[in-house]
C-alpha cells in the first residue's frame, strides 16, 4: 500500500530472513530511523553521516544493504564534481514483522540479533535522553501534569485467553492509526516508542499438540 506523497509503502511487512539480516545491526537501524523521522526527504549519506556523527566511509557498505532489502531507495541523483551523488529515501513509514517469520524456528538466531539490535538502539536513546535532561518525569501531583511527560510501564502477568486477544488486539489498531504520517507542517514533536507483546508458548505443549 503506497501513501499519495510517492510510493513510499505505508507498513511494509519483514517476510524475509534477508531483510531481517538488514535490520539485525544497530548502525543500520540508526541510519534508517534517522531517515524515517523524514520519510519524504532525500538524504545524503555525508548528511546521515553528520546527523549520527559517523564518518561517511562507514556508512556505504550499510546504505547498500539496506538499498538491496528495499528498505530505503535512491530517490535522485546528480553529478558533483565529476562524481555520481545518490540521494536516499525510505521505502516505508513503519515495519511489521510477518507472523511465519516470527513462527518458523530456524529463524530464531535472526530474530535474536534483530531484536537485540533494535533493544540495544532503543536503550541508547533513552540514555542519552536522560542523561541529557530531555527525559522529564511527570511532575508532582498537586503540578499540572504534562500531557507529553513520559510514560515507563512495564507488564508481566497472566490473563484469560480472551484477555490477552483483547489486549493485543487493542494494541495493533492504536498502532495502526499512529503509523500513518501526519499533517507535515504540524508534526513537529519528536515521539520515542518501542512495542513488543509476547505470550511465552511452552515448546515441549507446542511439540505435544503436533
Amino acid at each position: 500500500m503506497a501513501d499519495d506523497a510517492g510510493a513510499v509503502t505505508v507498513v511494509r511487512e519483514v517476510d524475509d530472513v534477508e531483510t531481517l539480516k538488514a535490520l539485525s545491526d544497530p548502525l543500520r537501524l540508526a541510519i534508517l530511523r534517522t531517515m524515517m523521522s523524514d520519510v519524504r526527504a532525500a538524504h545524503r549519506v555525508k548528511d546521515i553521516a553528520r546527523l549520527l556523527d559517523q564518518p561517511p566511509t562507514r556508512l556505504y557498505r550499510h546504505i547498500k544493504v539496506l538499498e538491496s532489502a528495499g528498505l530505503i531507495k535512491v530517490a535522485q541523483t546528480r553529478m558533483v564534481s565529476g562524481i555520481q551523488e545518490s540521494q536516499y529515501q525510505v521505502a516505508q513509514f513503519a515495519l511489521r514483522l510477518s507472523r511465519d517469520l516470527l513462527a518458523a524456528p530456524g529463524n530464531a538466531g535472526d530474530l535474536a540479533d534483530a531484536f537485540a539490535a533494535t533493544l540495544n538502539d532503543f536503550r541508547d536513546r533513552l540514555v542519552r535522553d536522560i542523561i541529557s535532561g530531555r527525559f522529564q518525569p511527570e511532575p508532582e501531583a498537586e503540578a499540572k501534569p504534562d500531557p507529553l511527560g513520559p510514560m515507563v510501564v512495564a507488564l508481566d502477568r497472566r490473563l484469560t485467553p480472551e484477555r490477552a486477544t483483547e489486549f493485543r488486539s487493542r494494541l495493533a489498531a492504536l498502532m495502526e492509526e499512529f503509523n500513518r504520517p501526519d499533517d507535515e507542517e504540524k508534526a513537529v514533536v519528536p515521539v520515542e516508542f518501542l512495542m513488543m507483546f509476547w505470550a511465552p508458548k511452552d515448546p515441549a505443549e507446542e511439540s505435544a499438540v503436533q
